[in-house]
C-alpha cells in the first residue's frame, strides 16, 4: 500500500515519520476497530483527549470502553455515521464515523472526531453562517447587477414594430411558457432571451446559453444531458454535469436551434414532453427530473426546414408555443441613429474616450445603409470608426471614418450603391430573393477571404460568424481561398 502513496521526503526524515506526523494530527482524535470490534489504532490525540493509556485501549473491545458508542452500529449496518455528539469521561466531542470496506465486506470501522469541543462547534458554524450570509448577499448583487444589465430599458428601440415585440418579450417573461424568438443574425436574440429570464419569475436561477452550431455532432448529447464516470474514454471522474442540469430551477437558451442534427431533435423532444434527462451512460431506471424553462432562437425559416425534412414537424410545436420575432434593422430606420448614439456612448465611456457623437454626414451614410448584420453590425461599426477618430485626436465621427471601415468590411459598400451590396439593374434579370441573398453571401464571403488573405480565423472574427458555420458557408459555396 505504502509504495502506491506518493511522497516527497524532505532531508533527514523517513516516509513512516511522514505518515506518523499526518496520523497524530493533533487537532483530531483518530481510532480504528477491526471487524471484531476491537481497537486496532489509535493516534496520541485520541489518547489525550480521552484520559487513557495506550495498553488500555488496543486490543479492547470499542463496547466496553464506551458502551454508548456510534462505531459498533456503523460495523453490523455499513452506514456511516455523520457529525454526532459523544460524551467521554466529562467532555463532549463532535465526530463521524465510517465503514472500511474490503471486497464488498466492512472489515472495520474509522472513528474520527470533527472538532475537540462543542466550542470548537459552535464557533465553526457562526464562521460558516457568516460566510453563508456573505455567500447570498454576493449572488443577490450578482443577480441585481445582471438584471440591470439585461433590464428591458437597455433594448433601445423606439419604432412601432420594435416597440409591440418589446412589449411581448415583457410578458413572456411573467411565465414559464416555451418561447422560440425568431430574427436575422444581428438581431438581438440573445440579448432578449436574457432580458426575459432576467426579468421573469426565474431571474434567481441559472441562464445556461447552447451555441448549437458550435459544438461538434458528436459532442452535443453529451454536453446538453452529461455523462456518467466511464461512459468513454476521457471522461471526467465522477462524470459531468449537462447544461440541463446545470439550469435546473432557471433557463435553458439554445441557441441557433436550427443547426441542432435530426438525431438529437428526438432527445430534445423527450425533455420537452416529460421534463426528464437521461446522461450517457446512465443505467438507473429513473431518469433525471429538469426543471428548466426553454428559449429557443433561430435565424432560419424552420417551417421550410419541416417541409424539407430537416427540422421534427412534432419538435417545432413544441418550441413554437410562444412565437418573439425580432425586426431587422432596415425594417425600423428611426431606431439606428438612437440606437447608434446609446452604442457610442457605452463603447466610449467603457474605453473612457472622448468621441461624443457623430457628425451629421455620418448620420446620412448610416441611415442609408441597410445594415445586413443589424445591431451587430452597427456596433462593429460604430466601435471601428470610434477609434479610429480617437486615434486621430476628433471628438466627433465623420463620415470619412464610417466609409473606410465600411470599405474594409463590406463587398461593394452602399456610398457606391446606395441600397445595395451587389447593384441590379432595370435591365437585368430579377433574381428570385434566395438566389439575391446566396449571392449577396457568397461575395462577401469573398471579400471578407480576400481582405484576411484566407485566414480563416480572421474572416470569422470580421463576419462574426462561428468558425465551424464558416467552413459550411465556404463548402457551400464551392470557395477555395
Amino acid at each position: 500500500m505504502l509504495s502506491k502513496l506518493k511522497f516527497v521526503v524532505p532531508p533527514g526524515h523517513t516516509i513512516m515519520e511522514i505518515i506518523e506526523d499526518i496520523v497524530d494530527d493533533p487537532n483530531h482524535a483518530t481510532v480504528v476497530i477491526d471487524q471484531t470490534g476491537r481497537v486496532i489504532f489509535c493516534n496520541k490525540t485520541y489518547l489525550r483527549q480521552l484520559s487513557f493509556l495506550p495498553q488500555n485501549v488496543l486490543g479492547k473491545h470499542i463496547d466496553d470502553l464506551y458502551p454508548s458508542n456510534r462505531m459498533s452500529h456503523v460495523l453490523k449496518t455499513g452506514i456511516p455515521q455523520k457529525y454526532y455528539v459523544f460524551t467521554v469521561n466529562g467532555s463532549d466531542f463532535i465526530a463521524s464515523s465510517y465503514p472500511i470496506f474490503k471486497d464488498g465486506k466492512v472489515v472495520g470501522v474509522i472513528g474520527r472526531s470533527l472538532f475537540l469541543t462543542v466550542e470548537d462547534a459552535v464557533d465553526f458554524c457562526k464562521m460558516m453562517a457568516n460566510i453563508q450570509a456573505q455567500v447570498k448577499e454576493l449572488r443577490e448583487t450578482e443577480q441585481t447587477f445582471k438584471s440591470k444589465r439585461y433590464d428591458f430599458n437597455k433594448l433601445i428601440g423606439y419604432s412601432p414594430i420594435f416597440k409591440k415585440a418589446k412589449t411581448l418579450a415583457k410578458q413572456i417573461a411573467q411565465n414559464n411558457t416555451t418561447v422560440l424568438i425568431t430574427g436575422e443574425s444581428g438581431t438581438g436574440k440573445d440579448v432578449f432571451a436574457k432580458a426575459i429570464h432576467y426579468d421573469g419569475i426565474r431571474k434567481n436561477g441559472p441562464f445556461i446559453r447552447v451555441n448549437c452550431a458550435a459544438i461538434p455532432e458528436q459532442l452535443l448529447e453529451s454536453e446538453l444531458f452529461g455523462y456518467n464516470e466511464g461512459t468513454f474514454t476521457g471522461a471526467l471522474k465522477g462524470g459531468k454535469r449537462g447544461k440541463f442540469e446545470l439550469a435546473n430551477g432557471g433557463t435553458i437558451f439554445l441557441d441557433e436551434i436550427g443547426e441542432m442534427p435530426l438525431s438529437m431533435q428526438a432527445k430534445l423532444l423527450v425533455v420537452l414532453q416529460d421534463k426528464e434527462i437521461e446522461p450517457l451512460g446512465h443505467q438507473s431506471e429513473h431518469p433525471k427530473k429538469v426543471d428548466v424553462r426553454i428559449i429557443a432562437a433561430t435565424n432560419q425559416n424552420l417551417q421550410k426546414m419541416v417541409s424539407e425534412g430537416s427540422f421534427r414537424q412534432d419538435l417545432f410545436y413544441r418550441l413554437n408555443v410562444i412565437n418573439l420575432h425580432l425586426p431587422p434593422l432596415r425594417h425600423r430606420k428611426e431606431d439606428i441613429l438612437p440606437l447608434g448614439k446609446y452604442i457610442l456612448n457605452v463603447i466610449a465611456s467603457r474605453h473612457s474616450l472622448q468621441v461624443t457623437r457623430c457628425e451629421p454626414e455620418t448620420e446620412k451614410i448610416m441611415n442609408q445603409y441597410d445594415w445586413p448584420g443589424n445591431v451587430r453590425e452597427l456596433e462593429n461599426c460604430i466601435e471601428s470608426a470610434l477609434w479610429m477618430a480617437s486615434l486621430e485626436g476628433q471628438t466627433t465621427i465623420g463620415p470619412k471614418y464610417m466609409r473606410e471601415v465600411f470599405s474594409k468590411y463590406i463587398a461593394n459598400p452602399m456610398f457606391q450603391h446606395p441600397g445595395s451590396i451587389i447593384p441590379i439593374t432595370q435591365g437585368s434579370q430579377l433574381p428570385t430573393m434566395k438566389d439575391y441573398i446566396n449571392l449577396c453571401e457568397k461575395r462577401l464571403l469573398e471579400e471578407v477571404l480576400k481582405t484576411t488573405s484566407g485566414d480563416k480565423n480572421a474572416a470569422s472574427k470580421i463576419l462574426d460568424l462561428h468558425i465551424s458555420a464558416l467552413y459550411k458557408k465556404i463548402n457551400k459555396y464551392g470557395l477555395t481561398m
